[in-house]
This record gives C-alpha cells, structure tokens and sequence, in this order.
C-alpha cells in the first residue's frame, strides 16, 4: 500500500466530480504544468492522480504522489536478473552522457512504481516516455496491460499529435479526420517544398530572465536530492565545453555541400540524449556502430554523408570525427549546413526515426529506416531488418529499381497519420506557452475524452 512506502500524498478534491475512471500523469518538469491543465478538463469525470520524481515540479491538482529521495539505507538492493530495469538503464542519459554510476537506485523507484500502479489501478497512465522514471513506468504498466500513452507531435501535418503506446511510435487510436484531396496535395507540396516546419521546430526565443529562474529553479531541486534527472552542474559543464571544441573540429573535416561526382546517402545523426534515437531507436543508439555498419555496405560510387543536427548535443564524439577522417567514402557535412540546400542533391536517406523520413516520404526521396513504424507503409520507405538486408537496397538505388510513391499513394499517406492523430499541439509550456492557451487545452481535452472513452 502507498503508506508502508511513506509516500508524500496531497490531495485536491473536486466536490463536482462524477464517477468515472482513475487516471494518472507522471510528472516531467515544466511538460507537468501542461499535463496540469488538461487534467483539470478532465477533473469533473475522473480522478486524477499524479507521480511526482521531481518536486519542484509537483503540480497543484488531484491526488498528488511525490516519491521520496532515496537515502543510502534505501540503496541496498541489486536488480540482478530484472530485466525491465536493465531495459532502461540501457536509454538512460544519466548513466551514459552524465557519468551517473551507482545505478542502484533504479530498484528502488521501480518497486515503488510498481506498487503506485497497483495501489491505484489506473485504467490509463499519461506521460513521456524520456526521463528514467517514465521508462519505469512504462515497463510496470506494460506488465499490468495497463496502457501508458505518450501524446507527442506526430510532425505532419503541423498541429497535430498522437498518443503513442508505451515506449514505440505506434499510435493509439486517432480522430480519423480525413483530409479532402485539395488540402491534402496542398500540405504535402508545402512540406515537399520544405516550406513548412513542425511545430517543435519553431524558434522559440527565451528571455534571460526566464532562462537564469529555470537554472536556478533546476540546481535548487538538485541540490534539495532529485540528483536522478538533473546531472551535477560541474559534469554539465565539462561537457558543454567539450561539445564546443568538438564541434570546432568538426567544422575542419566538414564538407558545405554534396558532390555531384557520387551517389549521395545521407545519415542524419540523431541528437543525443533524445528519446527518438535513445528510446525508440534503442537498438541503434550507438550511432558510430550504426554509421561504420552503413558504410561497410556502400557499392563503388556510393559516399555516405553524415548531417549532424543543428542543435547538436554530445552525439558528436572524438571516435567518430576520427572515423569520417579516415574514410574515403564518408563525409561529415557542415553543422551550419540547413537540409534544404542539399536535400535535392541526395539520392537516398538512411534513418533510424525522425522528421527527414517524412519529408523523403511526401517527396518520393528514396528511405530507409533501421526501426519499423508507420512510415514503412509508403512504398519509398524501406524498412532494414538487418545491415545484409541495408546493403541489399542501396543495390536497389544503384540499379535505379528503388520504389517510387504516386501522388495518391502519398495522400493516402499523409491520412493515414491524419487519421492516427488528433488536432492539439503538445509542448513544454516553457517554450510554447500556447500550448496552454484554452484553446489548445479545448482540442486536447476532446483527443483525451475521446481516447478514453471505451472503458466505460
């Protein structure tokens, strides 16, 4: 029960509440205010309880559980032989970007879990599916058939989102809103093109205020014990600095554009940490293996460019500049370099997940993913079960026999996300305060009633 494992409860009760269903949100930092507000549409018909890592973060409504630092006496137990545990630790950006090494606690918030979850018997869990203790959850609900939905921007069309199940980037569920033809070519030419951007890749420009009380805010939950999620500032610092002196080494042995004399693949590099490549792409996280792999099955004429993302993180290392250096038939590509000035000149994209496959996709731009999603149902977007099979399709590029996509099978497409999808844009609000405008909290309120509706 919650009280043997004295957890810190408040609670919020709605006089109003009808009998409904118990729903829960797991907290992620300033997401949680977001959460928060769509809570409170859903407080009416609904209990709603919250689990709390970090309490600086512990919102203001329903049932609220924070679960206590671990004290050293807590820290006793291995988890040898749990193999949900080793799951996460496995995507965990603690333990491989911010020299975490006791990984004991990982048992500890992962029992706790475990008995919120059966305690409360949620019909639904909410959440991300990115900090270690969303990842815990995931793996209990998982356990329990209980569905843990992480509502995310499913890219295109722009303004819209989708609840994926668990810890994949298969949607559950979806408004099926079909989009009429005319609209439809019109967003696909648009995004063709490349004149459109999703939502989360908007500009957001933050004051200095705003940034220094969020700096100040996370060292204070830090040093007060969430020391799980937030990394020491001394080991954020001396990675930082050595971001920035890799990256001018990178500029050394980076190319500002592609070659005409050979057949251009392009690797877009995953920024890291991130769930895209560290969660849904677990399986390739190490990139340096995953892009040495691509280039052992190159055919003559073929050179593998490697993008990095403009906003680069600590994906970019010394073993990997040292790599490209060595290779005749790979190139790194400029960090300043936007995809929109090379991106008529590749010949085919290789991918783990992200928003370059969708746009290759509604472009007819020759695709292969290393991880299945919903992207592989359009003919242009192969799906690589292994590196034996990667290498067969670039003999597909080379032999011009790469499958084209028809304008009807990329509407077909462009709906078939529509479909998976509700209206809403999911966001931190403290990049994107209109994500809690009441008019977001409106379209976000009607995706959650709808795709709760059948337990009743």
């Amino acid at each position: 029960m919650l009280k043997e494992v004295h957890l810190y409860q408040t609670k919020c009760f709605n006089p109003n509440r009808q009998e409904g269903m118990r729903l829960i949100f797991v907290e992620n930092r300033y997401k949680t205010y977001f959460f928060e507000q769509v809570s409170k549409r859903l407080d009416n018909q609904h209990e709603i309880y919250w689990i709390v890592q970090n309490h600086a973060f512990a919102p203001k409504t329903g049932t609220v559980i924070k679960i206590p630092y671990p004290k050293e006496k807590n820290l006793t137990k291995n988890f040898v032989g749990n193999t949900s545990i080793g799951k996460v630790i496995e995507s965990d950006r603690q333990v491989n970007y911010f020299k975490k090494n006791d990984k004991r606690y990982f048992k500890y918030y992962f029992e706790i879990i475990e008995n919120i979850i059966d305690d409360v018997n949620p019909s639904y869990v909410f959440g991300e599916a990115t900090a270690f203790h969303e990842l815990l959850t995931i793996e209990v609900c998982k356990k329990r058939e209980i569905k843990y939905l992480n509502p995310s921007s499913c890219r295109y069309p722009v303004g819209r989102f989708s609840f994926y199940l668990y810890d994949t980037l298969i949607p559950y569920k979806g408004s099926n809103e079909e989009l009429p033809k005319a609209e439809g070519m019109k967003i696909i030419n648009s995004i063709a093109n490349r004149n459109v951007k999703p939502d989360y890749m908007k500009p957001v420009t933050i004051p200095i205020k705003k940034k220094a009380a969020d700096k100040f805010k996370i060292l204070k939950s830090h040093f007060k014990g969430e020391k799980f999620n937030t990394p020491p500032p001394f080991v954020k610092f001396s990675l930082e600095r050595q971001k920035k002196k890799i990256i001018e080494m990178w500029q050394k042995i980076a190319v500002s554009d592609i070659s005409n004399s050979s057949s251009a693949i392009v690797y877009a590099l995953h920024m890291q940490p991130e769930a895209n490549i560290d969660v849904w792409g677990r399986l390739h996280r190490n990139q340096l293996k995953t892009i040495k792999s691509i280039q052992t099955k190159l055919l003559n004429g073929q050179t593998l460019y490697v993008k990095p993302n403009p906003k680069s993180k600590y994906e970019l290392t010394q073993e990997l500049l040292e790599y490209i250096a060595s290779q005749d038939n790979v190139e790194a590509i400029d960090i300043n370099t936007p995809m929109t000035s090379i991106f008529k000149k590749i010949d085919l994209v290789v991918g783990v997940t992200g928003t370059i496959i969708m746009e290759c996709i509604l472009s007819d731009k020759p695709v292969i993913t290393l991880v299945k999603t919903i992207n592989n149902d359009a003919a242009n977007c192969l799906f690589a079960k292994d590196f034996d099979e990667l290498g067969e399709y670039f003999g597909f590029l080379a032999e011009g026999k790469f499958p084209h996509i028809s304008d009807d099978e990329k509407l077909e497409f462009l709906n078939t996300i529509n479909r998976t999808s509700y209206k809403g844009q999911v966001s931190d609000p403290f990049y994107s305060e209109s994500s809690i405008s009441s008019s977001n909290i409106a379209f976000m309120h009607t995706a959650f009633k709808d795709v709760i509706k059948d337990k009743y």
